[in-house]
């Protein structure tokens, strides 16, 4: 995917001169690196979720379309999704060149469910997440701004204990 071919196709963007903002004068210079997220439905996103061997399949075929990162999971949402991450990994089958990761929620239980199914992977990009939109933090998890800085802050230092 990240191919000297492939930049070729992306224009910079023209400068835009903001003297207050160092990053909009940065200029592309390589090839953007492309994620997919495809495999991270959590068995919640689908009318009919994926199963192992159906993602097993869409993993291939987007390591054969060259992908080099993938999410794989969200391991803590479901059964499914974490025993995919533990075939992958079990069954050697991730490319040495290719870094896989996962998803998570600030909660700990759910990291520290997530490091059990990536025990033993060698490339992993953990994706801790934690409502930031007003809806979500006062819906979903009931939360103020002040919790919701306090749960990114513990799950932080729960990543540190357990990588």
């Amino acid at each position: 995917m990240q191919t000297a071919q492939t930049f070729k196709k992306y224009k910079p963007y023209p400068l835009v001169p903001l003297a207050h903002r160092e990053w909009a004068s940065n200029i592309i210079t390589r090839a953007p690196i492309w994620v997919s997220t495809d495999l991270r439905d959590g068995n919640q996103a689908l009318v009919e979720p994926m199963n192992a061997t159906k993602k097993l399949a869409y993993f291939q075929k987007l390591v054969e379309m060259g992908f080099k990162e993938i999410e794989i999971a969200y391991p803590s949402a479901s059964q499914t999704d974490f025993d995919f991450c533990r075939m992958l990994i079990e069954q050697n089958l991730i490319p040495e060149d290719v870094r896989v990761a996962v998803l998570m929620p600030s909660i700990e239980k759910h990291i520290k469910r997530t490091f059990e199914a990536m025990r033993g992977a060698k490339k992993v990009t953990m994706h801790l997440y934690n409502p930031t939109a007003d809806n979500q933090r006062k819906i979903v998890f009931d939360k103020s701004k002040t919790e919701i800085i306090a749960l990114a802050v513990e799950g932080t230092r729960i990543i540190k204990e357990e990588a």
